[in-house]
């Protein structure tokens, strides 16, 4: 049986891609039996085609429709032989060590059922890739940096299981560009979420998994290279695209989370603070249009005002590109 299925998802972002792949074909399997699967999110470009006939030892699949991250990781996840499952980000280097140690923790603890590690970029940065569960107190930079070290420390805590050591920690949530998971609780969580289309569908995953008792997973002392924005930023449209979907996918998991007054408190709060310091920052990117990352930002308004409108008469805080939406068209 494979010990484990490495999904990676891509839309472009070729060059990453390479370096990813190359990095997964130099292990030598020797105390893991792995498989790697390719999903292609309809990236409608030929390189795809090379890439496949360079490593013609893993598998390649080219979905039909760009259905986001959730829907492409799914995708892979069913056509994975595996016990266990890594997703990790078309943009990241892996190491076999690392992925063995992970792997292993995973094997010796069966109470963690998510696990994770740190990500740094190609000099050394580290980023954060875990974190708090979003609540009333920490949806904003701001809000973040008043809760201080808490916040960077992503909430981590000691289980009840016992199994704390000084290499591992629990935080709510861990990004779900290094995400491994025995596959028999991701079919019984029922995958990611689809009605996200980017972004969340990882901080989803914990907190379902976190309902039934599982326990995340934060090992520090293992690194994969993590050089971001490999498909979301390869163009201004993709940019500005990619980080609206920040904002809509925020209000998806408040909407499925949260209840009451505190789901309505929420809600209100993220639309007037998008609204207003959105708003101010859309204006300086109409007047500065000429640079690029700035003019970003009125083109990630445009599409929130799009997104908000449509939400008033769907009643429906699902993102119009996720594939559960196109589902109920």
């Amino acid at each position: 049986m494979t010990d484990l299925s490495i999904i990676t998802v891509c839309y472009k972002g070729w060059e990453r891609l390479n370096k990813c792949l190359e990095s997964l074909d130099s292990f030598s399997g020797k105390n893991i039996k792995i498989e790697v699967i390719v999903v292609d999110n309809n990236s409608s470009d030929e390189t795809i085609n090379e890439i496949e006939e360079r490593f013609s030892k893993f598998r390649f699949i080219i979905n039909e429709i760009n259905g986001g991250f959730a829907n492409g990781c799914n995708l892979g996840a069913k056509n994975a032989s595996g016990e266990f499952l890594l997703f990790l980000n078309p943009d990241t280097i892996a190491s076999e060590s690392g992925i063995e140690k992970l792997l292993n923790i995973a094997k010796q603890n069966p109470e963690f059922s998510i696990v994770s590690c740190r990500q740094e970029n190609e000099k050394g940065k580290e980023s954060v890739s875990y974190g708090l569960f979003p609540s009333l107190f920490n949806l904003t930079g701001f809000q973040r940096a008043i809760l201080g070290k808490r916040s960077l420390a992503g909430g981590s805590r000691t289980p009840d299981t016992g199994h704390q050591t000084p290499h591992i920690s629990h935080p709510d949530w861990v990004s779900g560009s290094v995400i491994l998971i025995r596959c028999e609780t991701f079919k019984k969580q029922g995958g990611f979420d689809e009605d996200f289309w980017m972004y969340f569908e990882d901080v989803d995953l914990c907190r379902r998994v976190r309902n039934i008792n599982g326990e995340i997973a934060f090992c520090r002392n293992v690194i994969v290279e993590h050089n971001h924005g490999g498909s979301s930023r390869i163009n201004l449209k993709t940019t500005s695209l990619t980080k609206a979907e920040v904002h809509i996918s925020r209000h998806v998991y408040i909407s499925k989370h949260k209840t009451g007054l505190e789901r309505l408190l929420i809600q209100i709060f993220l639309v007037s603070n998008n609204l207003i310091s959105g708003g101010i920052m859309a204006l300086i990117g109409l007047l500065l249009f000429f640079i690029p990352k700035v003019f970003s930002r009125t083109l990630i308004y445009y599409r929130l005002l799009g997104y908000y409108t449509g939400s008033l008469f769907r009643l429906s805080w699902i993102s119009p590109r996720s594939t559960n939406f196109r589902k109920k068209l």
